[in-house]
C-alpha cells in the first residue's frame, strides 16, 4: 500500500495515514541543477523519524467556506454534520440514487432531502446535485453550493469537486480559485481522479499553489492511471517539454497515445504529428493521417487543418482536393488559417471549389448550411472565435517550401 502525501496549505493539517490505489511510478524530475522543480524531502516527525504518513488538507477556520445555507436552521451546524460521520446508514441511499437514476427526480430529491438534513453525506450531495442541475427543483447554484458544502465538510470527494468547480468558476459562490484548490485538495486526499487533475492544473499554474510541476507531474501521472484522458494529455505534455521533469519523447508520446485513445481531441492531434514524425515512435504517415482524422471528426480545428494538408498531397492517403479544400475550409471558418490551403483552394477548378464549399457548408452531416467563402474568414466583423487547442507545431507538413505555419486564434488571457 502507497501513502499519498498531500501537504496542507494550512497550518492546520493533521497527520493521518491515506490509502491510495495502484499508482504509476513517480515521474521522474529532471537532473539537479534546478533547485525551483524539485519537492522538497518529507518532514521529520515528532521523534526526528521520517514520517511516513499522509498530512491532509483541513477546512480552513471558516468550516462553511463563506457559503451559507439556503434556509437558516434547516441544515444541521458544522459540529453536528462532522458528529454524524460520512453516512448514518451504508444502504440508505439507494433508494434516492434509484430514484435519480431512473430520472424520478423529485422523489429523488424527497427521499435524499430527508436524510441529508439529519447529516447524511451522499445524500447531501445529491440534494446539491439535483439542486445545480434544476432537476425537478428550481435550478439554484446557491443551495447546490450550500448541500455540497455540508457534504464536503463529512469527506465526501464527490461534493468536495464539486464545491471546488463552483468556486472555480463563481457560481451561487463568490468566485475564488484558492478556495477552489482547498476543495480541490480535500478531494484529491480520496485520489478523486478530476480533482487530482484539477489540483495539478493549479500546482502547474503557479497562482494559488506555489509553481510545482513536478508535482502537478505526480498529480497528473495519479489522475492517468486511473483514464483520466486529461491527466494522461497534460502528462505527455510535461515530458515533450522537459517541464519539471525529464525530457523524454517515448513517455511523452505514450502518453499523448493513451490520451488520443481515450478520445481527446487535442490528444489525437499531438500523437498524429509525431507518428508523421516519428517523434518517439516509428512514423507512420498512414496511423498520423487517421487521427488527424479522428481530431477533425471530432471539431478540432488544428486536427481538420493538418487532415486537410494531408490529403492535399496524399501524405499516409490517397489524394483528395475537394475534401482537403472542404477541411481547410471547415478549419478555417473556427480560426485555423493556413495561407498555403488557401492558394490550393485557389487553383481549383471552379466545380471542384463549389463542391468543397458546399460540403463545409453542411457540416457537421445533419446541419443546416452555413455561409463558407474560400477565404479568410470572419464572423460579423469580429475576429474568429478562438481555438483552444495544445502548441500547434510548424512546418511538420507537407512538401518543401510550402511549409508556411498554420496561424491559430489564441484563447483570452486567463
Amino acid at each position: 500500500m502507497r501513502l499519498v502525501v498531500l501537504a496542507s496549505v494550512l497550518a492546520l493539517g493533521i497527520v493521518v495515514p491515506v490509502a491510495a490505489g495502484a499508482a504509476p511510478p513517480k515521474p521522474e524530475p529532471k537532473p539537479a541543477g534546478n533547485a525551483a522543480t524539485t519537492t522538497p524531502a518529507p518532514a521529520a516527525g515528532p521523534a526526528g523519524e521520517p514520517d511516513g504518513k499522509a498530512e491532509l488538507f483541513q477546512p480552513p477556520p471558516d468550516p462553511m467556506l463563506g457559503v451559507p445555507p439556503p434556509d437558516a436552521g434547516v441544515l444541521p451546524s458544522a459540529d453536528q454534520y462532522l458528529r454524524s460521520g460520512r453516512g448514518l446508514d451504508v444502504d440508505v441511499g439507494d433508494p434516492a440514487f434509484g430514484a435519480f437514476q431512473r430520472g424520478l427526480y423529485l422523489t429523488a430529491f424527497k427521499l435524499a432531502l430527508e436524510r441529508a438534513k439529519v447529516g447524511d453525506p451522499a445524500a447531501q450531495t445529491l440534494v446539491g446535485r439535483i439542486y445545480q442541475d434544476g432537476l425537478g427543483v428550481k435550478q439554484s447554484d446557491r443551495a447546490a453550493a450550500a448541500w455540497y458544502q455540508q457534504a464536503a465538510l463529512g469527506g465526501d470527494p464527490a461534493a468536495q469537486l464539486a464545491l471546488g468547480l463552483l468556486y472555480l468558476d463563481g457560481r451561487g459562490v463568490k468566485k475564488d480559485k484558492a478556495k477552489a484548490a482547498d476543495a480541490f485538495e480535500q478531494a484529491a486526499a480520496w485520489n478523486d481522479r478530476a480533482a487530482l487533475y484539477n489540483l495539478g492544473l493549479l500546482y502547474l499554474e503557479g497562482e494559488v499553489r506555489p509553481r510545482d510541476p513536478l508535482k502537478a507531474a505526480d498529480l497528473f501521472g495519479r489522475a492517468a492511471a486511473q483514464g483520466s484522458a486529461d491527466a494522461q494529455y497534460a502528462l505527455g505534455e510535461l515530458y515533450a517539454a522537459g517541464d519539471g521533469v525529464i525530457l523524454d519523447d517515448t513517455i511523452a508520446t505514450m502518453w499523448l497515445g493513451k490520451a488520443a485513445a481515450a478520445g481527446h481531441a487535442d490528444a489525437e492531434v499531438e500523437y498524429g504529428i509525431r507518428l508523421f514524425n516519428g517523434v518517439g515512435i516509428a512514423k507512420d504517415e498512414a496511423a498520423a493521417a487517421t487521427w488527424f482524422k479522428r481530431a477533425a471528426e471530432a471539431g478540432n480545428p488544428i486536427g481538420q487543418n493538418r487532415y486537410a494538408r494531408m490529403l492535399a498531397i496524399g501524405a499516409g492517403v490517397p489524394q483528395d482536393r475537394v475534401e482537403a479544400a472542404k477541411w481547410h475550409l471547415i478549419a478555417a471558418k473556427a480560426g485555423a488559417k493556413d495561407d498555403w490551403l488557401q492558394d490550393f483552394i485557389g487553383r481549383l477548378s471552379d466545380a471542384d471549389r463549389k463542391k468543397a464549399t458546399d460540403e463545409a457548408a453542411h457540416w457537421p452531416p445533419g446541419s443546416v448550411a452555413s455561409p463558407v467563402a474560400a477565404q479568410s474568414l470572419k464572423h460579423d466583423g469580429q475576429a474568429p472565435k478562438p481555438v483552444m487547442t495544445g502548441p500547434a507545431p510548424a512546418d511538420e507538413l507537407p512538401p518543401p517550401g510550402l511549409k508556411p505555419p498554420v496561424e491559430v486564434a489564441k484563447p483570452p488571457p486567463g
